[in-house]
């Protein structure tokens, strides 16, 4: 009997028209995940009626959301128009800041083990997050969040599928961080959460929501290093902004990604025996006037 493994799903995405319609000429475009994990689920409404013999009166169905985080290994030019919706920005130049130009895509997820096609319609990228870790792969992490989930009858005579990149994955044996313009060789690790504050609203006599609100833009993450001197110590002790510029690459491809006006918002030393003691900062980053942005990327083909 057939079953559906994740070694054998796959999932694409492609971009929405202003009223939620999608072109059959356009290829949707693949997606390469180590996990999806969108989902529609529904609160259920429980019922406060008594009934005799301590019965529980049936509950109901109540809103619906689809929520689910899009894993991945960062690779170069696979997820260029999803950091676009993540964003809210427009590539221009291969440079990307932020801004609130929103756009709205559907995700299709395959289990081809079991023939079977959903679509999530409305997605627009929540939040984004790149994590740094020592000596390992480089994952980007993007929260969607969306309208509808469906069975979905895909045709192959009328839409297509886009071959996906074949760039390798980026990891933190190559690349740099750069703090205040100045190297930063003994970082152990970095964070990068970029959260548009969104959120489903709802309206009367209806489950679905009503629409996703856009909030503010938040930047935050996450920090650390061996102690060589009092160089980051100093600047969380002033509260004094700093310029951090990280580069990630594969060894031929990269993205370079700056926040000018970063601010260490708390520290911890970890470390014990005859192990180096770790100083971790948490850090937020602002909106640079002058770039009109709090974050930058930049892509550097081969």
């Amino acid at each position: 009997m057939a079953y559906a493994q994740g070694v054998n799903e796959s999932s694409y995405f492609k971009l929405e028209g202003a009223d939620g319609t999608l072109d059959p000429a356009t290829p949707w475009q693949p997606l390469r995940l180590i996990s999806n994990g969108l989902s529609q689920s529904f609160e259920e409404l429980e019922s406060d009626e008594r009934l005799p013999g301590r019965h529980t009166a049936e509950s109901r169905r109540g809103a619906s959301s689809v929520t689910g985080d899009l894993e991945a290994e960062l690779t170069f030019g696979t997820f260029d128009m999803l950091l676009e919706a993540a964003f809210h920005g427009t590539w221009e130049g291969d440079s990307l800041k932020t801004g609130s130009n929103r756009r709205s895509f559907a995700v299709l997820k395959h289990n081809a083990d079991i023939g079977r096609w959903l679509i999530y319609r409305g997605c627009e990228a929540g939040t984004l997050a790149i994590d740094c870790p020592l000596q390992g792969k480089i994952g980007v992490t993007f929260s969607i969040i969306g309208k509808a989930e469906e069975i979905y009858e895909y045709d192959s005579e009328t839409e297509s599928l886009a071959e996906p990149t074949d760039t390798v994955m980026m990891t933190t044996f190559e690349g740099d961080l750069l703090e205040g313009g100045i190297g930063l060789n003994h970082a152990t690790a970095l964070n990068i959460s970029l959260d548009n504050g969104m959120e489903a609203i709802y309206r009367l006599f209806g489950r679905d929501p009503y629409d996703v609100k856009l909030g503010r833009i938040n930047l935050s993450g996450s920090l650390s290093a061996y102690i060589e001197d009092d160089r980051l110590k100093a600047k969380y002790l002033g509260e004094t902004k700093t310029p951090l510029v990280v580069t990630l690459t594969d060894g031929q491809n990269s993205y370079q990604i700056s926040m000018t006006q970063a601010k260490l918002t708390t520290a911890t030393e970890e470390g014990s025996g005859d192990d180096p003691i770790i100083q971790s900062y948490d850090l937020r980053a602002f909106n640079d006037k002058a770039l009109d942005t709090e974050i930058t990327i930049t892509r550097v083909a081969a």
